[in-house]
């Protein structure tokens, strides 16, 4: 949890603290039944939190209520994760990972904003639950706009089992006149929260005042909730007496002061110094003052026991130790008591602030006191060493606002700050503000004497470049950085850049040593964030020396991210999908595809995995001679391009989509990518282009095959394979043997393709058996060596034709039995049917990862495990108590209710139970 708990627990009603209201609760506990939304709208102190939290705990039996407090700053992202964690008791049947819910609301894209309202919808429909409240207090604190449209997204639709209350001093911007034209929205404004005479007639006899009094107490504070408080406090003191005329917030300070003035030297200094904290426990509070735990703890049961102005908590950790008390300044009370430590004791305020930040667990809230106490430089330590987790999790808008906290003229002298800007940037795929980013970070690296921060910045500005395109100044970095020493962190990044550059500069037979050695560094980092920026592309697949590095990221990332419901875990399926691929076990292929298509869907279908998993889907369905589903595939992988994207992303999203045409001969598609990919601009000596044009060659010779012109297509290919190899130099490049001229084109599995395609043009059109079997003796070494057929797969067609062949000898008789086995491994095509065409995001979730025994497929299509979960379910036991009978995780017993309503078609923990006493109990 990154927040602390005690946002998401409303304050313990005081006993004996306020009398009853049977006007206000007469009207406020049906509105909060009854009501789609319900607003608390009035100035601070006038009992907004006490009345709801009060409420709440007289809601019927089987209601359920969600808490949320919010904090100065808060977003969308931080709102809403704490509602999903308010939720948790309730068990929502969540169809996504929530934390994915939570990624969705906060992106940029209207849509998936959109689609994170429906999921959390569809939750709260499903769960059990008479009526259920959902309390967000404080919301005059939040500025982002998007937290209000997702609000109103959210009422437009909620069900009738649930309430949404706002409570907050100013009106919300939400479509209030809508729900108040059809009667969804209940208002309890400051007219109907102030105190009535007969009401401050009965607190002044509760609290043994003389009645006399309480004509004047109305008057005077015009039954203003803290106001009268404070008058009562007073009043009750020896001699004290109510000497202003009215008392409001204009004088709420000078009555505070006298309190404090009343107390204890001892208790007052504590109140004063422990003002700064959000909330006070006995270990901050000592932390904070230096006071001993056990006299803090004191000093707090003195607080509570005089009715200061403060709400208890109760804070439940989960741990088997009791609550831990933590009491909560009233806002204005910590206003006056603040304002008093700046006019008084302004040189103790910023230690108080840095000794207040060193307590607080939750980052956010540290760096916002250590922006306050001036240590600028220590948050921006706070946010470095948090932030890229937290874009790893989808908190891109919660990071960048951070970031716009800090003073403006300091964040540019800062390389934590630009650098974190610059990780936002890449996550938006917004590559221009990256590199403007990352080149400040290097310019204030260099003034600080920051080598490592210095090479991590220009690591960072070659990733970059490269996806401009620009590799001949990505070049420049890279060959400047592989010659210096260089950080563990500076050189995993250095190394996924050269990999890049070596791919996208023609440098093909240089990826697989640079992914050995990123990968010797991964496997000593435990960091999602790590292996997070490190997703291999997957043209990486296929490439010579790239199986055991892709493989060892695959392993690994099983290993550090387990059950987490990260994206990193569908990535690892991506990689398995290829290998599996590569060496001919199409089945299992398609399965651990399936697999990542299931975890992609679990942690909400992230636009970059949803592209990989369509690369692989693209390729399967070719290979296995699905034809219609391999074109919808490509075309919408053209379609969907990120707004984000460079000419150069285009060029290669385009390149992909040719080869995908030319696999299943589809003769528009691939005029159509081709006239694109020939306006790629040109630029003399540029290497990325040279080693484009070579890509080009096996596709135009495609074209020409299917417009009939086997001259022309048998030169693209001759050309393609036995042209001279680049000059230029990646900086990855290290001395040794010149790879074969055909890796050039060897992307995805061109050059095994190109040979087999080349070879059966001979037979067709000379029968010269001699040069088909000389073309394709490279090709027999370099599977023998690599022990998979690879790209072999991609040429059906021809495959088959060599296989057929008459070689008169020419070919020796082993090498033909193995051209009939790589054909072997092809399924039989059989005339294709209608397809319907099913993107790998909309897949069923039933297609979830077997994780062991436990989970393989048995009666009614459950596994043992679910069939177990099931059951539990039937017998009422929560997610929690079943993640303890099995030594499971919460992630896994959400994942698997998920896929058990999915299996069974239904919508809710209710109805599978009642599946399971239909078809499966004893």
């Amino acid at each position: 949890m990154s927040f602390p708990r005690t946002k998401i627990q409303p304050p313990r009603p005081r006993v004996g603290a306020l009398i009853e209201r049977r006007g206000l609760e007469a009207r406020l506990g049906p509105a909060l039944l009854t009501h789609r939304l319900v607003l608390v709208c009035a100035a601070a102190g006038y009992g907004k939190t006490a009345t709801l939290s009060r409420q709440i705990d007289r809601l019927p039996p089987g209601s359920a209520h969600a808490w949320v407090a919010a904090d100065e700053g808060d977003d969308l992202h931080r709102l809403l994760a704490c509602l999903v964690a308010a939720l948790e008791p309730y068990d929502p049947p969540w169809r996504i990972a929530p934390e994915a819910v939570v990624a969705l609301a906060a992106s940029d894209d209207p849509r998936q904003r959109h689609a994170a309202a429906a999921e959390l919808l569809n939750a709260l429909d499903a769960c059990e639950v008479t009526h259920g409240i959902i309390v967000l207090d404080d919301m005059h604190r939040v500025d982002d706009p998007a937290v209000f449209d997702f609000i109103d997204q959210l009422l437009e639709h909620l069900g009738p089992r649930w309430t949404l209350v706002i409570s907050s001093r100013t009106e919300p911007p939400l479509s209030l006149a809508r729900h108040r034209v059809r009667g969804e929205l209940a208002e309890f404004k400051q007219g109907d929260l102030q105190f009535s005479r007969d009401e401050v007639r009965a607190l002044a006899t509760a609290t043994g005042l003389d009645p006399g009094l309480a004509d004047r107490l109305w008057q005077r504070t015009a039954g203003w909730a803290v106001g009268l408080r404070l008058a009562v406090s007073a009043a009750r003191e020896p001699g004290g007496a109510l000497r202003r005329a009215t008392i409001d917030r204009h004088v709420f300070e000078f009555f505070a002061t006298e309190v404090l003035e009343e107390l204890p030297t001892a208790l007052s200094d504590f109140l004063l110094q422990t003002s700064v904290l959000p909330e006070l426990t006995a270990a901050r509070c000592a932390a904070v003052t230096g006071l001993p735990p056990g006299t803090a703890a004191a000093l707090m049961e003195d607080i509570e026991r005089r009715g200061l102005f403060v709400s208890v908590l109760e804070v439940d950790d989960d741990s088997d130790e009791p609550p831990t008390l933590t009491l909560k300044l009233h806002d204005l009370f910590r206003d006056a008591l603040e304002h008093r430590l700046q006019r008084g004791r302004p040189q103790e305020l910023a230690g108080l602030l840095q000794r207040a930040a060193a307590t607080e667990p939750d980052p956010i809230r540290r760096i916002g006191l250590l922006l306050r106490a001036g240590r600028h430089a220590e948050a921006a330590e706070v946010l470095m060493a948090h932030g890229p987790a937290q874009l790893a999790e989808g908190a891109v808008a919660s990071v960048s606002r951070l970031v716009q906290q800090f003073p403006a003229d300091w964040a540019q002298q800062s390389p934590e700050l630009q650098r974190v800007r610059g990780l936002a940037a890449w996550a938006r795929w917004d590559f221009a503000e990256m590199l403007d980013a990352m080149r400040q970070a290097e310019q204030a690296c260099e003034a600080r004497g920051d080598l490592p921060g210095r090479q991590t910045a220009q690591a960072y500005q070659a990733l970059a470049l490269n996806a401009f395109g620009r590799m001949h100044e990505a070049g420049q970095r890279l060959g400047a950085l592989r010659r210096e020493a260089l950080a563990p962190d500076a050189r995993i990044v250095v190394l996924v850049a050269c990999s890049w550059h070596a791919l996208e500069v023609g440098a093909l037979h240089r990826v697989g040593p640079v992914l050995g050695e990123l990968m010797d560094l991964l496997e000593h980092d435990d960091r999602v964030e790590s292996w997070y920026q490190c997703v291999p592309l997957p043209r990486f697949n296929g490439l010579p020396g790239t199986a055991g590095p892709l493989q060892r990221y695959a392993d690994g990332v099983l290993r550090v991210a387990g059950d987490m419901p990260t994206p990193l875990r569908a990535s690892a399926m991506v990689q398995q999908g290829w290998r599996l691929l590569w060496q001919g076990r199409l089945a299992e292929a398609e399965d651990a595809w399936q697999r990542g298509c299931a975890d992609t869907a679990w942690v909400g279908d992230p636009v970059n995995l949803r592209h990989h998993l369509q690369a692989l889907a693209a390729v399967l369905h070719a290979v296995q001679g699905r034809r219609d589903q391999a074109l919808a595939l490509a075309r919408a992988r053209v379609a969907e391009i990120p707004a984000g994207y460079s000419a150069w992303g285009h060029w290669q999203v385009q390149l992909q989509a040719a080869r995908i045409a030319a696999l299943v001969d589809e003769l528009p598609l691939l005029a159509a990518c081709l006239s694109t990919l020939q306006a790629l601009p040109t630029r003399p000596g540029d290497p990325a282009v040279q080693a484009a044009a070579r890509l080009l060659l096996p596709l135009r010779g495609h074209l020409a095959r299917l417009q009939g012109r086997w001259a022309e297509a048998i030169a693209c290919w001759q050309e393609a394979l036995t042209g001279q190899r680049q000059t230029y130099a990646s900086p990855s490049d290290a001395p040794g043997a010149a790879p074969p001229p055909d890796l050039a084109i060897d992307l995805l599995g061109q050059a095994a393709e190109t040979r087999l395609h080349l070879a059966a043009a001979l037979l067709h059109t000379t029968n010269d058996v001699s040069a088909a079997a000389d073309l394709l003796t490279p090709l027999f070494e370099r599977v023998d060596a690599e022990a998979e057929p690879g790209g072999v797969l991609l040429a059906r067609d021809p495959l088959r034709q060599l296989a057929q062949a008459d070689w008169r000898g020419a070919l020796p008789p082993h090498r033909v039995a193995q051209l009939r086995a790589w054909l072997s491994l092809l399924p039989t095509l059989q005339p294709q049917e209608p397809a319907q065409i099913v993107l790998p995001a909309g897949l069923a979730r039933r297609l979830a990862e077997p994780a062991d025994d436990a989970d393989a497929p048995c009666d009614h299509g459950l596994s043992p495990r679910e069939r177990e979960v099931l059951e539990r379910i039937a017998h009422g036991d929560s997610n929690k108590l079943i993640a303890r009978a099995f030594d499971l995780s919460p992630h896994t017993v959400k994942r698997h209710v998920a896929n058990l309503l999915d299996k069974l078609g239904v919508d809710s923990r209710g109805q599978a139970a009642a599946w399971y006493r239909q078809h499966l109990a004893r």
